[in-house]
């Protein structure tokens, strides 16, 4: 991984679209930074669409979409996409029909909710109530310590019994087998923004922190990691092709600094 002061101004001029992970990249230590805040208004206001594409659960992600300087979020692993209006609302867009996606979360449940049986240190996350297609179990997120081992053992079972699961910064998310941080980006790009994939090398950057984010980290070649990347070096089949000096939220307030100084130079 490069620094991202390898970036071309030309590179960072050219950005149009930042597709960016939210827990630990836009926020740091579970906290959204005012730095990160202002480096969002900044990207704003210089026309860089920003849209988080996060593992976060729906309710929470409807907020983001509503008072965040953001152009609507991917949320819970590409099953969804909020779309922001300029009137101030919301529409939900699905990666397959609303039915089945809810009918995929309910038989989802109860599979691990049996897998996780009792005395489990891993546990539901304390969002799922609040999620419409996905299932989250929560292994660094309220689990403290983290539970590492006991999230790698489960994550195997899972992947093994044929489920699509796949790991964030603290938890395990099991979406709809359609349902992919990659597939929703890129409809979300053609659809909405009428963008060509050929265009995707020149204005998209995606910057991400976790093992999920690898689908981004492949497709896009302006692709970024925060320094906690790093811990997942060994984890990653593709990793980011650039990497920030900081980590999390101070992580993407460093490259916006950079892309902002380009588009204003």
């Amino acid at each position: 991984m490069l620094p991202i002061s390898s970036l071309s101004q030309k590179a960072l001029a050219d950005i149009q679209f930042i597709l960016s992970d939210f827990d630990d990249t836009l926020t740091f230590n579970g906290g959204l930074l005012s730095t990160t805040l202002k480096a969002l208004e900044e990207l704003n206001a210089v026309g860089v669409k920003v849209i988080p594409v996060t593992g976060g659960c729906a309710g929470w992600s409807d907020m983001m979409a509503r008072t965040l300087p953001v152009s609507g979020v991917i949320s819970e692993g590409g099953s969804i996409f909020i779309e922001k209006k300029t009137n101030g609302r919301t529409q939900y867009h699905f990666c397959v029909p609303e039915h089945e996606i809810r009918a995929f979360q309910k038989a989802t449940l109860e599979t691990v909710q049996r897998a996780l049986g009792e005395g489990s240190t891993l546990k539901l996350a304390s969002d799922q109530e609040f999620r419409i297609s996905d299932v989250a179990i929560d292994f660094a997120q309220d689990v403290v310590p983290p539970a590492h081992k006991e999230k790698t053992q489960l994550l195997d079972r899972l992947k093994h019994s044929g489920l699509n699961a796949k790991v964030s910064s603290i938890h395990i998310n099991i979406t709809h087998p359609e349902a992919d941080k990659w597939r929703m980006s890129k409809r979300v790009l053609t659809d909405f923004y009428c963008l060509v994939e050929s265009d995707f090398s020149n204005y998209v950057l995606a910057v991400g922190d976790a093992p999920n984010d690898q689908a981004l980290f492949e497709r896009f070649s302006k692709s970024v990691g925060v320094a906690n990347i790093v811990r997942y070096e060994k984890e990653l089949i593709t990793p980011p092709r650039y990497v920030t000096q900081f980590e999390g939220g101070h992580g993407f307030a460093e490259l916006s600094k950079l892309i902002v100084a380009a588009k204003s130079a």
